[in-house]
């Protein structure tokens, strides 16, 4: 069994660094990462990128289709694209996990710190960057880890060139969407839209989902760059259905943001960065019975107004070198419950966090050593210091050792539920970690890279039926591989194994999978591509074991995903592309609850047209 694809040019040992190719990189490009703009030799965290290739190779529509073939990654209630999904990263669930469109952060911190990945298109992503594992003392609230979409930016070398593309499927699916960019002298731009709607894979299950992101870049004399970007996304989703149970669920959620950036340098090894970012994002849940009452009996909202700025100083280079910044962020929160008496849900609160930190690399010889530190001061939690002491060491030209230790934390409820009496500061959720492994090319024609891993987690907040807030305590530990072969014939091999043990700190008690995620996981793929005929195809493989003690949940299942785009063209880079994908090729069954299915087998048809 194998991971998802990552690059599948044609690759030779001779002449390509594969254990750089780990980050998608090569030679001595840079991760841009915010706070971490280091080689992928120099990057100590487990961390998996997927570019912008890759995505259009596995026809994704979403976010959420993306990181479902991303080992170490679990998605959980795959139905309809764009609808609401859960996830996890070794073993930390969703709320735990940082999400980020170019520095602006997506989760909903007054909606238990939940980024909605399905309601996120992919059309205008370059990459999407995976952190595994704690890393607050770069990223802040981020004990779980990071995923970091970085937008594309506008083409170069010509005034206008772009794509359209459409696809259909089963029961009205259809996902339309544009991009058009390009440069006049100094200034590119980048424009892109869509559409993506289904009437539901499953019952009740229909999503609008409507899309726009614009980015104008200027390119400075001297080699800065400034950059303004607007995103906007109105997503309408009928949640689920259950005869069973007589009940319907609707959501929508909305986000409207706005960052503006500048990079310049001030000396030959001395930069400034300086961003500002704006929007609001809401979200609403109902819920309501078919029989004895057809009118909606829960009805809550979330609405988040906020605004960031960040300024940072790097010195140096990529093998020694140092960055300062200071930030500054404020959300506004009010949430609202029109039907149900429960006065503790109804809030308007401000939130405000002052931060500094500092990242450093220091290499001598064929070791480099990666400190990090972090201050958080919030007006309504406890303060938050985070730190990290990272390591890489290159033992031969082909193999490479790194792990890290790291301190941090994640945001808890907001709301009066975050607290034991509604008065006393919220507890921030934290943890220690430890990662260590091994990244090598030594066997030939095989790219393999191996990470242990050790977490401890406390104040853990849960809320049981009752509605009575517990603090809990976790230990994981565990494993997460990944290997890739060298492209044979047009063929390649790529494969990932996650096992993740996860227990009740108290009690030792194994955590079930709706807890901790699956205790194993298997993730593959089987790549072929012809340039001269023009023909790619992918097919994916996906396998968990996700331990649910759920009364009615079926939790262990295989995947299987085919994709395949043809051009029409083969020698000609604008060539026309014809593609279709069959998802769930095996109609396989998977429920965390018994009214909650993963959407059955159906395919989809669609074309890109470039220009």
């Amino acid at each position: 069994m194998v991971l998802s694809p990552m690059a599948v040019t044609q690759l030779r040992a001779e002449d390509t660094d594969e254990v750089t190719r780990s980050l998608g990189l090569s030679g001595e490009d840079v991760a841009a990462v915010p706070h971490s703009p280091r080689p992928a030799s120099l990057i100590a965290e487990n961390v998996t990128v997927i570019d912008a290739d890759e995505i259009a190779r596995l026809n994704a529509h979403t976010v959420a289709d993306v990181l479902q073939t991303v080992p170490g990654v679990q998605v959980d209630l795959l139905q309809t694209p764009g609808n609401v999904v859960l996830y996890d990263i070794l073993g930390s669930t969703n709320r735990h996990v940082l999400v980020q469109i170019d520095g602006v952060p997506q989760n909903f911190v007054s909606s238990d710190n939940i980024a909605h990945i399905g309601s996120i298109p992919v059309q205008m992503i370059e990459r999407i960057e995976i952190i595994k594992g704690a890393a607050s003392a770069a990223w802040g609230s981020s004990l779980g880890g990071v995923i970091n979409i970085v937008t594309k930016l506008p083409a170069q070398d010509t005034p206008a060139t772009g794509l359209a593309s459409a696809s259909i499927g089963k029961n009205a699916t259809t996902d339309l969407r544009a991009e058009v960019s390009g440069t006049v002298e100094r200034l590119g731009y980048y424009l892109t839209g869509g559409k993506l709607f289904s009437d539901g894979l499953i019952p009740r299950n229909d999503v609008d989902l409507n899309h726009g992101f614009g980015k104008l870049s200027y390119d400075f004399l001297n080699g800065g760059r400034a950059i303004l970007a607007v995103d906007a996304r109105d997503a309408d989703m009928s949640l689920s259905e259950s005869s069973l149970r007589d009940f319907w669920e609707t959501g929508t959620a909305r986000y409207l943001n706005g960052y503006f950036s500048v990079q310049y340098p001030l000396a030959e090894r001395l930069s400034l960065e300086v961003n500002a970012r704006g929007g609001k994002r809401s979200t609403a849940h109902v819920v309501g019975h078919f029989v004895a009452t057809p009118n909606p009996f829960m009805h809550a909202t979330a609405r988040e107004v906020y605004q960031g700025y960040e300024a940072a100083l790097n010195w140096g280079d990529a093998s020694r070198g140092l960055k300062a910044g200071v930030e500054y962020e404020q959300t506004d929160v009010q949430q609202r419950e029109f039907i149900l008496p429960i006065p503790d849900f109804n809030i308007d609160k401000t939130l405000t966090r002052y931060s500094t930190y500092l990242s450093g690399t220091y290499t001598i010889g064929k070791l480099s050593v990666l400190p990090g530190a972090r201050f958080d001061r919030f007006n309504l939690l406890d303060d938050a210091l985070s730190g990290t002491l990272g390591a890489t060491y290159r033992l031969t030209d082909n193999t490479l050792l790194r792990g890290y230790a790291a301190y941090g934390y994640s945001m808890p409820l907001i709301s009066n539920y975050g607290s034991m009496d509604g008065q006393v500061p919220h507890k921030l959720q934290q943890i220690r970690t430890v990662q260590a492994g091994i990244e090598s090319t030594a066997i030939p024609y095989l790219w393999l890279k191996v990470m242990l891993f050790d977490n401890e987690v406390w104040n853990i907040q849960t809320i049981d039926r009752y509605n009575v807030l517990h603090r809990d305590e976790q230990s994981r530990e565990g494993v997460d591989m990944e290997w890739r072969t060298s492209s044979l014939y047009g063929f390649m091999l790529s494969g990932g194994y996650t096992f993740t043990d996860a227990r009740n700190k108290k009690t030792g008690e194994q955590l079930s999978g709706g807890e901790s995620g699956p205790r194993h996981a298997v993730k593959g793929a089987l790549t072929y591509q012809n340039e001269e005929i023009g023909l790619t195809s992918v097919l994916t493989a996906n396998y968990s074991d996700w331990n649910l003690a759920t009364p009615g949940a079926d939790s262990t299942a295989m995947f299987l995903d085919l994709h395949v785009t043809q051009k029409l063209a083969p020698s000609s880079d604008r060539s026309p592309e014809l593609f279709f994908s069959v998802r769930n090729l095996l109609d396989t069954k998977l429920y965390q609850y018994n009214f909650r299915p993963a959407a059955p087998r159906w395919f989809e048809f669609g074309g890109r047209l470039r220009f």
